[in-house]
């Protein structure tokens, strides 16, 4: 019923549709206890293939998954091969950071009036709601919708990026440069429900589809292919 595959960086679960969501849940909890000592206290991406689930569904497999392993999801990615490299490349560049650079992973939503704050790199795993605000020495990385204010580089130091699985903020500034997408027409309404990034280059601000060009510029990757 469960066929569990894993790549670097990631795991891809393929799901029998015609099982029992249930009986899948018991499979996955077992495969992984199983499996605990294989994978020990990792920090991967998850893809589901073979079956569709709907939210509730997806939480109940990674609440499996963290129950019966040890085991860190880091982010749920779909089948475009290039995008989820490019999250996992973007994720282990600020994982990398952590130590010298009192990095950050937040998990959970960021709601109104609420703020999210990270001396160095900052991962929100959740959803930044309209009202909440996040802000970052170095890089931020929304693994959901960013829809409140974000603000990175706040270093000065240039170079720096903001990515989010859907890009949508009020308010987006990198260092001194900053975008109201409230304002009016902009680099991001055409391309906001799908995963975008902005960057600071030579004194601008940048916004591209989150693509292996894009990656291959910010984080000095050669050959995504080969990653």
């Amino acid at each position: 019923m469960v066929v569990i595959k894993s790549y670097k960086g990631g795991i891809a679960l393929h799901l029998d549709p015609d099982e029992d969501f249930n009986d899948l849940l018991n499979e996955i909890a077992e495969k992984f206890e199983e499996s605990r000592k294989f994978f020990r206290d990792a920090s991967l991406a998850l893809s589901v293939e073979g079956r569709y689930l709907d939210t509730e569904e997806e939480k109940a497999v990674i609440q499996a998954i963290h129950d019966h392993s040890d085991v860190n999801i880091i982010c749920l990615v779909g089948k475009n091969a290039q995008t989820a490299k490019g999250f996992i490349k973007a994720i282990n560049r600020v994982g990398l950071q952590r130590d010298e650079n009192n990095g950050r992973f937040y998990r959970g939503d960021v709601g109104d009036e609420e703020v999210v704050e990270s001396e160095g790199s900052l991962v929100i795993i959740g959803n930044v709601h309209p009202g909440g605000t996040i802000a970052a020495t170095k890089d931020i990385i929304v693994l959901g919708d960013l829809l409140g204010d974000a603000y990175a580089g706040l270093d000065n130091n240039g170079g720096h990026f903001i990515t989010a699985t859907k890009f949508s903020p009020r308010v987006c500034k990198i260092g001194a440069l900053s975008y109201n997408h409230q304002a009016g027409k902009g680099l991001f309404d055409k391309k906001k429900s799908v995963p975008y990034m902005i960057y600071e280059k030579n004194g601008e601000l940048i916004g591209d589809i989150l693509g292996s060009d894009t990656l291959i510029g910010l984080i000095g990757i050669e050959n995504l292919n080969n990653a």
